[in-house]
């Protein structure tokens, strides 16, 4: 699958140094549209949402009240109960690029009932460069409605535990090598 891909240029799609480009497209939403049958994406109640409309979307909320403003500022949440792969996301990170503001200065929280599309939206944050408080949790809102927050605790515990991990890492480096700099001493004596 993954030499059909590259036969049928998926790295033009994904390949580009430039995240505005890489973000042109939701080409996981592509993907796993085409990779399910109909009925089953009607089962699962799984509607993409086409790109031409979450660019509106993201347009109209980006100016809400009409005054040509941007009423929200860096360092704010966003948050998609119903993500998908994150193509409404995509979209508003075009706009706040075209703006010239970095979407990896805000917080993108997608929730996601199916495993599948909440694992596209994992990748298409890293691809478009959503930056490190981009969030996918998956999960039915409806039957867990903090699951934003134990999606967002989740992040910080993990980020804790790399912390903690890189740490004993350093602490492991910094010993063997105060180790070789004693057996280099010793044996030169």
């Amino acid at each position: 699958m993954a030499l059909a891909a590259l036969r049928h240029g998926v790295l033009r799609h994904t390949g580009d140094t430039d995240p505005a480009e890489r973000s042109r497209i939701d080409l996981m939403s592509w993907v796993i549209t085409a990779l399910r049958h109909h009925h089953s994406r009607r089962s699962l109640g799984e509607y993409h949402t086409p790109p031409d409309i979450s660019d509106l979307i993201a347009a109209m909320l980006a100016d809400e009240g009409g005054t040509g403003k941007r009423p929200h500022h860096r360092g704010e949440w966003a948050l998609e109960p119903a993500a998908g792969t994150g193509g409404l996301f995509r979209s508003a990170a075009q706009d706040l690029r075209r703006d010239g503001e970095d979407p990896a200065e805000r917080g993108w929280v997608m929730l996601e009932l199916d495993p599948l599309a909440a694992a596209g939206a994992a990748v298409n944050t890293l691809v478009w460069e959503l930056g490190p408080r981009a969030v996918v949790g998956c999960g039915d809102v409806l039957a867990q409605p903090d699951l934003a927050e134990e999606t967002l605790a989740r992040q910080r515990d993990m980020a804790r535990h790399r912390d903690d991990v890189m740490k004993l890492i350093g602490f492991a480096i910094a010993t063997r090598t105060t180790e070789q700099l004693l057996d280099a001493l010793t044996t030169s004596r």
